[in-house]
């Protein structure tokens, strides 16, 4: 009985109103970028013979796919034998689920926007990293390459149209989740506990509903709400789930043994950090309150940031299958990689978030 009062507190606590209309709104943006961006636009840059192209591409191709360290699998083996490098299909493997819009906005809603942004940037840069030295240390050579089409004058159009509508919805993002450590007036109360950013977030979301009533056709609003409704059904119980093991977490593990191990900026403890996100299975947006639940018994930040960019991208599960597509050499290596570069980049964050 204890138990179940812990989890749901430890639920209430969480889905506070400004988090939730914070996930509410992440959704919206998941479900359009889900519903109306053409993905074959995206993977067609896999493909181009501009290896600055194929790598950017892929780095942030996570924020465009919206998909976990599962269901990233399928889309990696299909660009990997169609004739991507192994370079820019790693680095997709890797930064898809690590840059999902969902996970990082969560991130800097519980974590704060210092920890959010440095998430994604060090996913982005590892993403990189990784992709060269595995092209460096398995050189292949591809057959089919194909040229990256211009877009035409309607595509563009169309593209305009999708970047207005993204941007609204980044805005509202930002206004709700903005810290009142970097941006205290947005936090001043206009009446009780209705402050300046609910407001400002309450402006937005007329603009952004006009704005969608005359650029978008009923076909394409109906799709949208149906994928945003679709990624709701599936991941707002994995975050619940989530959730409630943090709370349990809370409840056994005692302070102190999360201060043996991860409570200091160490080599060692962003490696244990490291190495326990890859081996474990992390499904989407779990590893934020996991990770928030651990920092509150005194994980440092440092580990902290090792967990958060290991867990989401690797699990036992997710070797196993990716070894079937590239042989089991270069999936253990690139599993190596991603726990070294994932502890590389806590050490540092430990190093720069303790900083005056």
């Amino acid at each position: 009985m204890d138990f179940i009062m812990i989890i749901i507190n430890t639920v209430i606590d969480y889905l506070t109103p400004n988090r939730v209309i914070a996930l509410l709104t992440a959704f919206l943006m998941a479900g359009g970028i889900s519903a109306l961006i053409d993905k074959e636009i995206i993977l067609r840059y896999f493909s181009s013979e501009n290896r600055v192209v194929s790598y950017l591409v892929a780095s942030v191709s996570g924020a465009i796919l919206t998909v976990c360290s599962c269901t990233v699998i399928p889309l990696f083996a299909s660009i990997y034998k169609k004739g991507a490098n192994i370079g820019p299909a790693v680095t997709l493997l890797y930064s898809a689920p690590a840059i999902n819009i969902l996970a990082i906005f969560y991130s800097a809603a519980v974590l704060g926007w210092d920890i959010g942004i440095l998430r994604a940037v060090f996913a982005i840069v590892i993403s990189i990293v990784i992709g060269l030295i595995m092209e460096f240390i398995f050189r292949e050579k591809k057959e089919e390459k194909r040229r990256v089409k211009r877009l035409s004058r309607k595509r563009k159009m169309e593209m305009k149209k999708l970047l207005i509508f993204f941007a609204l919805l980044l805005l509202m993002l930002l206004d709700i989740t903005a810290s009142p450590k970097f941006f205290p007036q947005l936090s001043y109360s206009i009446y009780g506990s209705f402050l300046v950013k609910h407001l400002i977030f309450v402006i937005l979301a007329i603009i952004f509903s006009i704005y969608v009533k005359l650029n978008f056709d009923k076909r394409e609003i109906k799709s949208w709400l149906l994928e945003t409704k679709i990624l709701l059904k599936i991941i707002f119980p994995l975050l619940i789930l989530g959730i409630a093991i943090a709370g349990v977490i809370k409840a056994l593990i005692p302070p102190e043994y999360v201060a043996n191990y991860v409570g200091q900026n160490t080599i060692f403890s962003n490696l244990i950090a490291s190495l326990i996100g890859a081996t474990m299975y992390f499904a989407t947006l779990t590893e934020v309150p996991i990770v928030k639940s651990l920092m509150d018994l005194g994980m440092n930040v440092g580990p902290a940031m090792a967990l958060l960019l290991a867990g989401p991208s690797l699990s036992i599960p997710t070797v196993l299958a990716v070894s079937k597509i590239m042989g089991y050499k270069k999936a253990l290596t690139y599993f190596s990689l991603v726990v070294i570069f994932s502890a590389l980049c806590g050490y540092l964050t430990g190093f720069i978030l303790s900083q005056p």
